[in-house]
């Protein structure tokens, strides 16, 4: 596989800017592409953003933006001022605020002369059918015996989503390895597809250490690296998998053995 190593995007979980420069510091020549979430952004602003570029490395800024056209506009521009690579946005704000986002997108990138990909949250994926079906009441059906849309309330979301987001002239989605696949298929290999919730089968108590991890279970639609890339993800997001194993650069090299040896 390709230039596999520049489409792993790690996330940077820290609520400090320490944290975050040693273990870009231990991934180095290893690790190329960064995730700064609304955790690390709150805690350390844009010195993240800056170690992340200063180290020549990309930043997916993952913030999540979602609110009326005009303030996403304007947040997404002034996002993309930082010379970040990608900044996304929820798809259920709407086909009118996608537009704007990518509207400010463009602008950002006028003034940097840096490209900026706009990508649109689909389904969250600690989200279940069920959990689907307690958000939005009106899936129910009562005729339905099972509830809700069916069984692939999850997919059928996140494919609806997905359509808006092409149609507000998104570059593509942040989606489960479990509807990649099928975005893919029906709204073209161009259409970049990210992939969260990413597990190693060797994932286990073992390997973590418990005072840098959270309860497991909150992740619900979970697939192994190479398994995202086999179901047609262009990149994929690994977080606790490396930031909470006692040793991050072995972590990592696991992550790339099960790319180089599984996938297709």
């Amino acid at each position: 596989m390709k230039d596999f190593k520049e489409r792993v995007i790690i996330a940077l979980d820290y609520d400090d800017l320490s944290s975050i420069r040693r273990l870009v510091e231990r991934l180095k020549g290893e690790a190329y592409f960064y995730k700064i979430g609304s955790e690390a952004f709150t805690s350390c602003g844009i010195n993240g953003i800056d170690l992340i570029k200063d180290c020549g490395g990309k930043i997916f800024l993952d913030l999540k933006f979602h609110d009326i056209p005009n303030t996403v506009y304007r947040a997404v521009k002034s996002a993309g001022k930082l010379g970040v690579d990608i900044i996304n946005v929820h798809a259920s704000g709407g086909v009118n605020m996608m537009r704007a986002a990518k509207r400010g997108a463009e602008e950002a990138s006028n003034i940097t002369g840096k490209n900026i990909d706009v990508i649109a949250v689909t389904v969250l994926t600690n989200l279940s059918d069920a959990d689907i079906n307690r958000i939005f009441y009106n899936f129910e059906d009562e005729n339905n015996a099972s509830g809700g849309l069916g069984r692939n309330i999850v997919s059928d979301l996140a494919l609806h989503l997905a359509k808006s987001a092409k149609i507000s002239g998104l570059d593509g989605v942040v989606c489960s390895g479990h509807e990649s696949l099928r975005i893919k298929n029906i709204l073209g290999g161009d259409f970049k597809t990210i992939t969260p919730g990413i597990r190693l089968k060797s994932f286990n108590d073992k390997n973590i250490d418990a005072a840098k991890t959270t309860p497991m279970d909150d992740q619900k639609r979970v697939m192994t690296p190479s398994a995202a890339f086999n179901s047609g993800a262009d990149y994929i997001v690994v977080g606790r998998e490396i930031t909470a194993a006692a040793n991050p650069a072995d972590a990592l090299q696991n992550i790339y053995y099960d790319i180089e040896n599984n996938c297709k």
